[in-house]
């Protein structure tokens, strides 16, 4: 059995402590809840948690003037966010790694595991607030039609002490010093502002692309994709799209803000966990994301993930 509900599910709003509120699901669907704080107009930070009792689909659509930039930091076990635009990637938070997101206006749905808990810290930055700080960023959020992963990666040491900081004060209604948790968001808000900076440059980049050159880019990303179980390699990309080597990863780069190679091992490894989880034998999924050999798989979901693919298709969860 699957809970499929919608956002608007997540009700009952409450004060937890100052400034804070929370809304949860029907206690009969499982303990679901999101903390929320407004550090200023436009930029909070929101604490979930999620236990449903069965498998659960928690719907969404997102309608409104400025884009979100989304900042998740992945404390305990995985989520997915699909989005309902069929060319669009769906989205894998898990442990221990930082997502970062822009969302405009679209719709999708997030998938949660039953009997298992998930939860995640997230700052959440309109990009009016981008607009006031002078900061480049894409704020209109019609002209984002699906989300944007910008990076998905384990998280540094570095900011985890400023995660684990900012729990502390958030789980435990600490009230002493009430500026550090202000601090503390604009600490981790500031680690990507050298990141977006570096994106305007790529973006630069981007613009001398002739669009023959970025088509091309484009569909080197979707044959990948599409051929993922055949063992591919750059030369033998860029020889079915007709585009030499060096425009490709430097197209890469200025589209998608990544390797050839990153990007094919991220799809792979995404598709791999939706395969796992959707109750795949582990050497049927990895023939089906381009591995000869299950060990070797094996081992590069275990870098990947954090976790070994055969716990996650025996019980769903890391």
């Amino acid at each position: 059995m699957v809970f499929r509900v919608s956002k608007s599910a997540l009700t009952g709003v409450t004060e937890r402590q100052s400034g804070w509120q929370r809304q949860t699901i029907s206690a009969e669907l499982g303990e679901c809840y999101v903390d929320r704080f407004i550090i200023e107009p436009g930029l909070s930070i929101a604490y979930s948690s999620y236990t449903p009792y069965q498998d659960l689909i928690e719907e969404s659509t997102i309608e409104k003037d400025a884009s979100t930039f989304s900042l998740t930091y992945g404390l305990e076990g995985h989520s997915r966010y699909q989005p309902k635009q069929t060319n669009a990637e769906s989205l894998i938070f898990s442990p221990q790694h930082t997502t970062i997101t822009t969302f405009g206006n679209s719709s999708g749905q997030r998938l949660y595991s039953a009997n298992k808990t998930t939860s995640q810290l997230r700052i959440l930055i309109d990009g009016s607030v981008f607009e006031r700080y002078q900061i480049p960023f894409e704020f209109q959020a019609e002209k984002i039609p699906y989300p944007r992963q910008h990076r998905y990666t384990k998280t540094s040491k570095n900011t985890q002490h400023y995660v684990n900081r900012l729990l502390h004060l958030t789980l435990s209604g600490h009230t002493e010093r009430p500026l550090e948790k202000n601090i503390l968001v604009l600490n981790l808000l500031s680690e990507q502002l050298e990141q977006l900076q570096t994106n305007t440059t790529i973006t630069h980049q981007k613009a001398t692309m002739s669009p023959r050159d970025e088509h091309k880019v484009i569909q080197a990303r979707l044959f990948m994709i599409q051929h993922m179980s055949q063992p591919l390699s750059i030369a033998f990309i860029c020889q079915k799209i007709g585009l030499s080597e060096s425009k490709l990863k430097q197209g890469f780069h200025a589209i998608y803000h990544t390797s050839p190679y990153k990007l094919l091992l991220e799809a792979r490894m995404n598709k791999a966990w939706e395969m796992l989880t959707s109750g795949h034998q582990v050497a049927q999924t990895a023939y089906a994301v381009g591995y000869e050999h299950p060990s070797n798989f094996s081992a590069a979901f275990h870098r990947f993930h954090g976790c070994t693919p055969k716990s996650l298709s025996s019980s769903k969860r890391c």
